[in-house]
């Protein structure tokens, strides 16, 4: 006699380990989108910076050196922090975590304000107003788009530690990330 409770039962489960991987897929996603978003904004805070030094790098006196090879030595090491978040593949290395950016940003927030001091008196008091402004405007995108970030990561945390998901998740390859 054909028995066709195993098959359903087969299917059933083959048709919720679908529907569990796409929803996983689908916050993994917003979560590469929202980094994505985070990752651009910090991108046009490293490049004002690069173009502010660049910018006073020939002015009549050298005062803004010293808080200009600050500002790019903490634009370098955020670039690098960026670089090396969007490289690390947790589930095959054991590589070191890569640098808290909430921290990095926060420091070249610090040196930019050193850096605009320091140029006051020494850059064209036009251009850098006009650097100014670009900066306060990718600066602003920046909270929005780690809140964002963060949101979709704790989401997709949430989804990942919960009884079923949990389960199978690491299986499918899905692994955990860490905040921005």
């Amino acid at each position: 006699m054909f028995q066709a409770w195993p098959w359903i039962a087969g299917a059933l489960a083959v048709f919720w380990a679908v529907g569990l991987h796409n929803r996983l897929m689908r916050l993994r996603a917003a979560v590469f989108e929202n980094s994505a978003v985070f990752e651009r904004a910090m991108q046009a805070l490293i490049a004002v910076a690069r173009e502010a030094v660049a910018q006073s790098s020939v002015p009549q006196s050298d005062a803004p050196a010293p808080a200009g090879t600050a500002l790019l030595q903490v634009a370098d090491t955020l670039e690098q922090g960026l670089r090396a978040r969007k490289t690390m593949r947790p589930a095959r290395t054991k590589a070191k975590a890569p640098a808290d950016l909430g921290a990095l940003w926060a420091q070249l927030q610090q040196a930019w304000l050193a850096y605009a001091v320091a140029a006051e008196g020494v850059c064209d008091p036009a251009a850098l107003q006009a650097l100014r402004e670009r900066w306060d405007a990718a600066d602003a995108q920046g909270p929005l788009a780690r809140v964002a970030a963060n949101q979709a990561i704790a989401d997709y945390q949430t989804a990942l530690d919960q009884a079923p998901a949990a389960w199978v998740a690491g299986a499918m390859g899905f692994r955990a990330v860490a905040p921005l």
